[in-house]
């Protein structure tokens, strides 16, 4: 019996099963320690296809040492990553946390407008019962959002750690993705494309566009008389690469808070004004952008920002999407390697 296993499972088989098996157990161990680092590392992938390119520039024509070159890199994109993310902390640890240790007075501003929506136009948003809920619902949000941008700080710190040694060693990393990834030389070069498109279009595409919206919307905000239109106009930068909603999320409270006040001119003057130009800015600006940036589907942005909320908090409105593109791009990698060659030999 044991001579006809011998015969059927050869040795060397077994050998490299017990091996993958080993290089499996260990991965499981290593991902399940450092998952909390992948953000960090996705970061790190991001800054890496962003700056490759100028840090070349800088070392082979310009003739820069590679540390000063890595040092005025990272300094630049963090004034630029760093910048919106202490506006965001200090927008929301100054001025609406302030905000929400009055909750009677949040609850009084929001009643007031749902009374004047129901005497008045006889539309009954919320239950009575529903609005300490809200209020409640309202500062857990924010909260979350301050903690998760705190700890945005250090994935970055972690993602600035990486990015230093994948730079210094980049050639090194290369020839080790030429040598170790099964993939052609052809496929190769459309995966480097592919990636570079991905990061552009979600890391930059997405934050620029959003910029735009707010921008127009501090506009609206400043014609039509709201109060700290800089801190909404921060709030709006945010709430913008929020697929579905967007700046919706600013300006539709916006417009309660001024009916509130009894201003219902300027609240529907606000309310057109987001409607029709923030939301056309949107449509245009991603028009322009999709010439020169991957086209990805809303269906994947959507689904993108609730896993990468789910995996990695506020942060993951951006690493969601690429995370969700990079599984439907592995596929077309693995049709483009495996499956079109199997059909050509076939035909």
């Amino acid at each position: 019996m044991n001579d006809k296993i011998k015969s059927a499972i050869p040795s060397g088989i077994l050998v490299q099963i017990a091996f993958l098996l080993v290089i499996v157990f260990v991965f499981f161990l290593l991902v399940k320690n450092l998952v909390v680092f992948l953000p960090g590392f996705l970061g790190a992938i991001c800054l890496f296809v962003l700056l490759i390119n100028p840090f070349r520039w800088l070392t082979e024509k310009k003739g820069w040492k590679k540390i000063w070159s890595i040092v005025v890199l990272i300094l630049g994109s963090a004034c630029l990553i760093l910048g919106p993310m202490y506006l965001l902390i200090q927008t929301l640890t100054k001025k609406i946390l302030v905000m929400l240790d009055d909750k009677d007075k949040i609850k009084t501003g929001i009643t007031s407008v749902v009374d004047l929506l129901h005497t008045k136009y006889n539309i009954d948003i919320f239950d009575q019962s529903n609005l300490e809920k809200a209020t409640e619902l309202g500062g857990k949000v924010l909260q979350s959002i301050v903690n998760t941008s705190v700890n945005g700080l250090m994935e970055i710190g972690v993602a600035y750690l990486l990015l230093y040694f994948m730079l210094v060693d980049y050639k090194s990393i290369e020839r080790w993705f030429n040598k170790y990834i099964p993939l052609g030389r052809a496929n190769m070069d459309n995966m480097k494309i592919d990636m570079k498109k991905l990061v552009v279009s979600n890391t930059i595409g997405v934050p620029l566009t959003a910029f735009c919206q707010a921008v127009v919307a501090y506009v609206g905000y400043l014609i039509f008389g709201v109060d700290d239109a800089f801190v909404f106009f921060v709030l709006t930068g945010f709430a913008a690469m929020i697929p579905v909603v967007g700046a919706a999320l600013i300006y539709i409270p916006l417009v309660g808070m001024l009916i509130a006040q009894g201003d219902t001119t300027s609240a529907i003057g606000l309310l057109l004004y987001s409607l029709i130009l923030v939301g056309l800015s949107d449509n245009l600006i991603r028009f322009m952008l999709q010439k020169r940036m991957a086209d990805v589907h809303p269906l994947i942005t959507i689904f993108g920002v609730i896993v990468g909320v789910n995996l990695f908090g506020f942060i993951g409105i951006i690493f969601g999407p690429i995370l969700f593109s990079l599984f439907f791009w592995l596929i077309k990698i693995y049709r483009n390697e495996f499956v079109i060659p199997s059909e050509n030999k076939q035909a």
